[in-house]
């Protein structure tokens, strides 16, 4: 199989080889269809999880057998998970066997005794106080931690390094996707943090519900990511039955935010750092939790956000090599440049999902949002606020076989044609639309337009410039350049994803190791002429000492450069910001002399 790249200069063709990845497996026409599960039911073990899970600060991860003889007195225990906060502090996630267990260990926590000015609020974060006086002994039952720093950030050098001994480019893919993304206990972190805020509302409010959404549940998260939370007034139609003749009085506010705002900052464990940004399009909270180690966004009422987050995570479940190409390109667009941390005329992760899924939607990997639509059913119909309408099959099982999975391309050559693609991309007259699933015309002369896929009168990257939209056409054109170049199978420092995922500043850093101190370095060439057939001991040495400075020419040449700079400053020639910027700029300049 070949590939073909076209720029405006020049035209590659090279071929690719389609090497099989060994971790992803692929669909063909004549295997038995994947049994899918839909997202509710996800939603509903990760809530059920949570519901008879809680959060127990300790001393260390030692304490396990003391904290698990502790609570199996009240409870029987599933599974304990250890972690560890941002601040270093020690606690260990509990999953007891049933909700009920749970109630029972709650029952038998207690209070501050010494602080009266302190009221306990019922919580999923506990802490685990010391035993008073002899300590009780609990039996050896065998049982160890399911996860022991369950949380940590893979080291980046690490990853780098075993990134660099993958044999293919297909597995640094798939070794970056594993580990990077949200594993198990994380994504339990998540959802207790919503319940700990369901626990507090429930005391207010009769109806509400506290759901995660965005990168957290759609798949395509990675560890460390914020958490993004919706607090719902769900109405079920039981609740909303007429028949039902007794109703509560209630009292209309349009500050229901601002009211959780006050709540999340004085009663609930755990929250610091509260800023309100109530003037938004969609006003959020945002809070740190420090116990869980994790920034949150709480909006109100906003549904919409829940369904794309099953959209996005339905297209994944149709194709598992979207996620991993899809935390590679926002990987390789944070080391560009191309993304921020903060808000601006960048490009944000949401918009670069969307690129990949559009692109795999053309490659007959994925089918368009449209085809989802058509194939839903009366069960599928989801009106959120302001009549967004969120219909789209659900049941993915009803999806015929023929509409996705037709395409058996490895990672390496998906990552290719995806830069192929977008750098031949007519970014000018088209605009990118999941709906369709094929480039439709621009409705404005925004630089870059891709179709919000609910609310399709929406552009997602509106606040792209058009520099940053001509700065995506040329990266993706180097990186298509990049991979051209790995294909000769010569391994270097930034073979495969290397030099697409390490940042500029770092690559320049290693290039600069490598060739900085050349001008030290003597090539044994330089020491032969073509002549010297037998070269003397005399004659080399001579040579050498073209190469080598001796110890007093190298005392002069530095006391020449310290009169030098201090002539400089103080003719104001040169001026330093600080005594560390002049003794950096002393070093570097003595180290080039030496």
């Amino acid at each position: 199989m070949s590939v073909l790249l076209q720029t405006s200069k020049c035209i590659f063709r090279k071929p690719f080889n389609n090497t099989f990845c060994k971790y992803v497996f692929l669909r063909k026409n004549s295997d038995v269809p994947k049994k899918f599960i839909t997202f509710d039911e996800v939603v509903a073990q990760r809530r059920a999880e949570a519901m008879r899970s809680v959060v127990v600060q300790v001393n260390s991860d030692s304490s396990f057998n003391e904290l698990y003889g502790y609570c199996s007195k009240y409870a029987s225990i599933k599974d304990i998970h250890h972690y560890k906060n941002t601040g270093g502090e020690h606690f260990m996630v509990i999953e007891f066997a049933s909700e009920d267990n749970l109630k029972d260990v709650l029952k038998s926590c207690s209070s501050h005794n010494k602080d009266h000015d302190v009221i306990s609020v019922q919580s999923p974060f506990l802490w685990f106080r010391a035993a008073v006086g002899n300590k009780e002994k609990f039996a050896d039952t065998g049982k160890k931690l399911a996860v022991k720093n369950g949380t940590e950030i893979c080291n980046e050098d690490v990853l780098l390094e075993d990134i660099l001994n993958c044999e293919t480019v297909s597995d640094q893919i798939q070794l970056l996707y594993e580990r990077t993304t949200l594993n198990d206990l994380s994504i339990r972190l998540r959802y207790i943090v919503a319940r700990q805020l369901e626990m507090i509302f429930n005391s207010l409010y009769t109806n509400v519900k506290i759901q995660p959404f965005g990168s957290s549940v759609n798949g395509f998260g990675r560890m460390g990511c914020d958490l993004d939370l919706v607090l719902i007034n769900s109405i079920t139609e039981e609740m909303g039955a007429a028949s039902r003749r007794l109703v509560f009085q209630e009292k209309r506010s349009a500050r229901q935010l601002e009211l959780a705002g006050a709540l999340l900052e004085l009663r609930v464990a755990g929250v610091a750092r509260l800023t309100r940004i109530l003037n938004a399009r969609v006003p959020i909270v945002k809070y740190a939790h420090e116990y869980a180690g994790l920034h949150c966004d709480l909006c109100y009422n906003n549904s919409a956000a829940v369904h794309m987050s099953e959209l996005l995570w339905q297209l994944g479940e149709l194709c598992a090599r979207s996620r991993a190409l899809a935390v590679l390109v926002r990987r390789w667009a944070a080391a560009t440049g191309l993304t921020q941390p903060h808000p601006g005329r960048w490009l944000t992760n949401f918009p670069l999902t969307l690129m990949v899924l559009f692109f795999l939607q053309r490659t007959g990997l994925l089918p368009s949002l449209n085809r989802l639509v058509s194939e839903a059913g009366k069960e599928d119909i989801r009106i959120a606020e302001e009549n967004v309408n969120c219909t789209f099959l659900r049941d993915l099982n009803k999806l015929p076989a023929d509409s996705y999975e037709q395409n058996d391309d490895d990672l390496q050559t998906l990552l290719f044609k995806f830069f192929e693609f977008y750098s031949q991309f007519d970014f000018q007259e088209k605009a990118i639309s999941i709906n369709e699933g094929k480039p439709i015309r621009k409705p404005n002369s925004l630089p870059l337009y891709i179709v919000n896929p609910l609310e399709q009168s929406l552009n997602v990257s509106r606040n792209v410039s058009y520099e940053e939209c001509e700065r995506l056409r040329l990266e993706v054109r180097n990186a298509a350049w990049h991979l051209e170049s790995c294909l000769d199978g010569k391994k270097s420092d930034d073979w495969g994803i290397l030099g697409l995922i390490e940042k500029k500043s770092s690559r320049g850093l290693k290039k600069l190791l490598r060739v900085g101190n050349s001008h030290r370095l003597v090539s044994m060439k330089d020491l032969f002429t073509d002549n010297d057939n037998e070269p003397s001991v005399e004659g080399i040495r001579s040579k050498m000492q073209k190469f080598v400075k001796t110890d007093k020419e190298v005392d002069t040449s530095v006391k020449e450069m310290k009169s030098e700079m201090s002539k400089e400053q103080k003719s104001g020639k040169i001026k330093f910001k600080n005594n560390q910027t002049a003794s950096a700029v002393y070093r570097i300049r003595r180290d080039k002399i030496i």
